[in-house]
């Protein structure tokens, strides 16, 4: 796995963060996202996800405490707004309050100098003189962490693509609005990662997502790999078709992408029957190949 010469901070532009306040803010929000709630501590953070009835992503999320009453939870900034409305819908009697945070902005930080010693813990959640802080999944031996700050970011540079590609690598990509409601949350390795809490009550898609598992039918799932990339040709979009190379057929699909200088990071959701055999191509079927690391789907089921 490659390291990444990230940026000691950049701002995260792409990210946003929803507050869900109230006093049943807590029982509002277990009973919406695939993760639990009601049992977080408030020293820790967890990824979660919200669906549809059908099980696919609306969105992947991170979420945790801010207040005795208070929820915080970021997601990719263009997914926001709806997301904030849909889980409004479902408020009915509850006392829970549900915003758009446009005060707050996400700032990634990379390296121990930079970041709270206990961010090498992934998901460890604290408070300092900054605002939150949330450890991110680590890539190689380099700690990240997001930070949640309520001040103007403007003198910080949003040179953010190397932080996307270690996002991708630490295989954490996020749901944007042009993949969204296109992928079970097990096509992200979410039951593997610890996004999925199988022991708690429903929420919308558990049904789904809960047959998937238990039958052992996840037959799609999250590979990441890297292609050198030409100047003169356009980059695909996430949700765009992964191509068998020198074939005729799709063979998978792009959950997101970045390109950092000449070199394109990707991923990809594949079907594991096609590995190690298929060769995959962005963009077309002559188009740059993938090399692929193998799934880490494949190594938690070894």
């Amino acid at each position: 796995m490659p390291e990444f010469s990230c940026p000691a901070r950049t701002r995260l532009d792409d990210l946003a963060v929803l507050t869900i306040a109230g006093p049943d803010a807590e029982a509002f929000l277990h009973g919406q996202i695939t993760n639990a709630v009601q049992d977080m501590p408030d020293e820790q953070a967890r990824p979660a996800a919200y669906c549809s009835a059908q099980g696919r992503m609306l969105a992947n999320l991170v979420v945790w405490r801010s207040g005795p009453e208070d929820l915080r939870v970021m997601l990719a900034r263009d997914l926001a707004p709806a997301v904030a409305r849909r889980l409004g819908m479902f408020v009915l009697r509850a006392k829970v309050r549900i915003q758009v945070e446009d005060g707050l902005s996400v700032l990634g930080c990379s390296g121990s100098e930079d970041c709270p010693a206990a961010a090498a813990v992934p998901w460890t959640r604290g408070r300092d003189a900054e605002g939150d802080w949330i450890a991110a999944p680590a890539h190689g031996s380099r700690i990240r962490a997001w930070r949640v700050v309520d001040r103007d970011l403007d003198g910080v540079p949003a040179d953010d693509a190397a932080w996307r590609a270690a996002d991708l690598a630490a295989g954490r990509p996020w749901i944007r609005a042009a993949t969204q409601d296109l992928f079970l949350p097990t096509a992200l390795d979410m039951d593997l990662n610890g996004g999925i809490d199988f022991g708690k009550g429903c929420y919308p898609g558990q049904e789904v997502i809960a047959r998937t598992h238990y039958r052992g039918t996840v037959k799609r799932r999250m590979a990441y790999g890297t292609a050198a990339w030409p100047d003169a040709l356009p980059l695909p979009l996430p949700g765009a078709d992964l191509y068998e190379a020198g074939g005729a057929r799709p063979a998978g699909r792009v959950i997101d992408l970045v390109r950092v200088g000449d070199t394109v990071h990707a991923a990809v959701e594949i079907t594991l029957t096609d590995w190690p055999a298929m060769r995959y191509a962005l963009a077309a079927a002559d188009g740059p190949v993938l090399s692929l690391s193998p799934p880490r789907a494949l190594a938690a089921t070894a």
